[in-house]
């Protein structure tokens, strides 16, 4: 992107491309030979972006600093081309010492790496100061060094750039003959290879070759040529600035589009945010109102069958107990305390002829009691919330047995959900110790010894132990309020 928008002419988009870029390797912990390679390469694109821009004494600090990281990690190709970098700035500067003594280091290490066009550059640069020094037979014998380069390595541009420095080399040396066939030399080269800059060079010395000859018909045609040329190379910069600013502009419509795309991204998932929110809100009230609607199912069943209603409030808290000293979390042990009380809500389905006979129940009839539990578990189906999925599970399976000789689905062991063996316990223990239609209450004693006979066949031997240190100490197992109560603090962990 740096590099994009350099050629752009968008500099100060390509400084702040650029800078990042150098900021992110510099950051890096990473002792990575491909990243020293490329932060070299950076500075060195730093360096010519600020000549580019003529801020020569910043470019010289970039160079520099590619100098020194190119020497630090031995890696002399990057060294070379950083000293030939140094060397043009300061020659720009007016330092021709300090370039002097640049680009003579740059001949001698291009030299060294077999670089030829290392070499050549440093040979034309060298030969750019000698003719500053007006040492012009110095600076010719380099050029043509340069150019033999040139000739070799089969490097059009770079021969260009010598036949170019040759020619002025002549004309100073008021060698016309010679500085005419290589500017004639030059021009044709330029115009094979468009590099209109540099025709316009060649046929500028021209005219003021042909002119101080005399020969102004010539002179008259170069010059001519010259404003043909000079006028299509405005023309060309011209719409070259103007595709310029039109590629800027496209990326700069590009990055607005991008932005408002953004912004409606945001807007869309706020405004999902928001919808989500309200979905989560109703979606709680009809959970709410569902567990309202099966709890008052739930205590018309019980007071159909209990007179006194208190039946599933004890097996509740007794539940709660065994799942406490089981190790469940105290959230669980909140929703179990009130799914326990809805496992018998299926009984608002069974007729009253059988739900309250006195006597035993006959085969048929204890096989539509058995019924009880699929019914709960349909009015419980489809909810939403942990609550009513946990009382669901009870409803289903507390009527099954460890050994799997109960219903409805004749689950055995761990197959039976824990809760629905804990309320399984509970439920049994607070049958046998309360009077039935069917039958008188038992005692304490005589319930918990059937718990304890009963433990690996009807029940969950790790349920009846925790159920026995509850039930044999001093737990408080009336504690908690209605029914009624547990649904208004459902939300608390719905």
């Amino acid at each position: 992107m740096g590099d994009l928008f350099t050629k752009m002419g968008d500099y100060p988009r390509a400084v702040e491309c650029l800078t990042k870029a150098y900021s992110l390797i510099a950051k890096s912990e990473q002792e990575d030979g491909r990243l020293l390679r490329i932060q070299s390469h950076l500075l060195l694109n730093m360096g010519n972006l600020y000549q580019d821009m003529r801020d020569l004494e910043k470019s010289h600090q970039y160079f520099s600093e590619a100098l020194a990281s190119a020497r630090e990690h031995l890696n002399q190709n990057v060294e070379s081309i950083a000293l030939l970098n140094i060397a043009s700035v300061e020659y720009e500067l007016g330092r021709l010492e300090a370039a002097h003594d640049h680009y003579s280091e740059a001949l001698d290490l291009s030299r060294e790496l077999h670089n030829r066009y290392g070499e050549l550059s440093a040979l034309d640069g060298l030969a750019r100061v000698l003719m500053a020094w007006d040492r012009m037979d110095d600076a010719l014998h380099a050029l043509w060094a340069a150019e033999q380069i040139a000739i070799e390595t089969g490097d059009i541009e770079g021969r260009l750039d010598v036949l170019l420095h040759l020619g002025e080399t002549h004309l100073r040396r008021q060698t016309a003959p010679e500085a005419i066939a290589t500017l004639e030399q030059a021009l044709q080269l330029a115009d094979e290879i468009g590099r209109p800059k540099s025709a316009c060079d060649a046929l500028r010395s021209l005219y003021r070759l042909y002119a101080d000859r005399g020969e102004l018909e010539t002179a008259f045609q170069r010059l001519e040529t010259l404003y043909e040329r000079e006028r299509a190379l405005l023309n060309a910069e011209v719409d070259e600035r103007v595709e310029s600013m039109t590629a800027r502009f496209e990326v700069e419509r590009a990055q607005h589009q991008a932005e408002l795309n953004r912004l409606r991204m945001v807007a869309a998932e706020e405004a999902r945010a928001t919808a989500e929110a309200e979905v989560r809100e109703r979606t709680l009230s009809l959970e709410l109102a569902q567990i309202e609607v099966v709890t008052r199912l739930a205590v018309a069943a019980e007071y159909r069958d209990d007179t006194t209603g208190d039946h599933t409030r004890r097996v509740g808290q007794l539940s709660a107990a065994i799942g406490e000293r089981l190790g469940m979390p105290a959230e669980e042990v909140e929703l179990l305390r009130i799914a326990a009380r809805l496992h018998d809500v299926g009984k608002i389905g069974i007729p009253d002829s059988i739900l309250l006979k006195e006597g035993p129940l006959s085969p048929e009839e204890y096989c539509q009691m058995q019924r009880h539990t699929v019914i709960g578990a349909r009015i419980l189906a489809g909810g939403q919330s942990h609550l009513l999925q946990m009382a669901e599970a009870i409803a289903q399976h507390h009527h099954e047995h460890w050994n799997g000789e109960g219903y409805p689905s004749g689950l055995s062991g761990k197959e039976i959900p824990l809760v629905a063996r804990i309320v399984a316990v509970a439920d049994v223990y607070d049958a046998l110790t309360h009077r039935r239609s069917y039958k008188a209450a038992w005692t304490k004693e005589a319930a918990l010894a059937e718990l304890e006979a009963q433990a690996g066949r009807q029940f969950d031997p790790a349920v009846v132990r925790e159920a026995l240190a509850v039930l044999k100490g001093s737990s408080p197992l009336e504690a908690g309020g209605s029914l009624d109560e547990g649904v208004l603090m459902f939300h608390a962990w719905a």
